[in-house]
């Protein structure tokens, strides 16, 4: 039987490494894939749907079906991290944690971003910032926004405004433009940025805020799967379910290897992931809809609460029709 041809864009992180370079070949499926970051990925797939399978993050993924976009996911999930922690403030802005960013200024790359959308759900609810009290400034703006592509507005009642200029998140933060900002690990990052001595991290030991949050909610929050167009799900019954284990393959692989791949930078490496197993267990990037389900419940409760979407769909309808009822790993 002739092989489905499908293309694919999508970033190259480690766990579709081997799908992405052949090693794991989807069963029926001649797969060719453009790798992409993830945000350039996500942008030229809603702006012409030029991919049959693409990597995307949750909210743009709930905000395009919501505008009747004729796609359904695959439950696997390329990309975790517990983004709260990612926020750096500057030193005199008064931050002392969560709770002190009413009012404040804040920066984030854009409003529909995923990592923002976990970031501020997680604030909300485990620490009581009302985001809606918030003062945000989002960096993206026209061709590098997926929410302009998606035709995105955030509500009324929100300030939401543009970084003024052009400037970055982190140059804002660093002058004290900006109060606080989703800036990943730049507080960390070497003294030639201008951060060191100006800014800080909110959560100065994030090792023990992911662990609060893991052992409270038990997952770490994935901010990105794979959607698929649906009329070849529609077509092709069996298609979702191949793909999707082929990217648990892809995973196994990756995760049997770890010992043997750690990167000769990492002096600790070693124990890093030992460390890391013993906090979160050996697997808690699990594929699948079971082992998944309160994490997706939480990221369609956050998407509705903050104006990304009006409905909350049930978790099964978001995913391809034969991906329900796999086990998950």
């Amino acid at each position: 039987m002739a092989k489905i041809r499908l293309t694919l864009i999508g970033g190259p992180h480690d766990w579709v490494r081997p799908l992405f370079d052949g090693t794991v070949r989807p069963e029926g499926v001649e797969l060719v894939v453009t790798r992409a970051a993830p945000p350039e990925a996500m942008r030229r797939q809603l702006s012409a749907w030029e991919f049959d399978v693409s990597e995307m993050a949750f909210g743009a993924y709930l905000v395009a079906r919501a505008h009747g976009a004729d796609v359904v996911a695959i439950p696997a999930f390329p990309m975790r991290g517990f983004f709260h922690t990612q926020f750096a403030c500057h030193v005199d802005a008064r931050i002392d944690g969560p709770g002190d960013l009413a009012n404040k200024r804040v920066g984030i790359p854009e409003y529909v971003q995923s990592a923002a959308l976990w970031a501020r759900g997680i604030l909300q609810h485990d620490f009581g910032m009302n985001p809606y009290q918030v003062k945000w400034y989002v960096e993206r703006a026209g061709a590098d926004s997926t929410g302009a592509v998606l035709g995105f507005q955030p509500p009324e009642d929100v300030s939401v405004q543009q970084t003024p200029g052009g400037k970055s998140l982190v140059s804002m933060l660093v002058a004290h433009e900006l109060d606080a900002a989703l800036v990943g690990r730049i507080s960390q990052a070497p003294a030639g940025n201008g951060t060191k001595g100006a800014v800080r991290l909110m959560f100065p030991d994030v090792v023990a805020e992911g662990k609060r949050f893991f052992d409270q909610h038990g997952h770490i929050p994935a901010n990105h799967t794979y959607i698929i167009r649906g009329d070849l799900v529609r077509k092709h019954p069996t298609l979702a379910a191949n793909l999707y284990h082929a990217f648990r393959e892809s995973k196994a692989i990756v995760q049997k290897s770890l010992p043997q791949n750690i990167p000769s930078g990492l002096v600790f490496g070693t124990e890093y992931l030992a460390r890391s197993r013993e906090l979160f267990g050996e697997d808690p990037f699990s594929y699948g809809i079971g082992p998944n389900r309160k994490m997706l419940e939480t990221v369609v409760q956050f998407s509705q609460e903050q104006g990304l979407i009006r409905d909350q769909p049930m978790i099964e309808q978001l995913f391809a029709v034969g991906t329900a009822e796999l086990s998950g790993d």
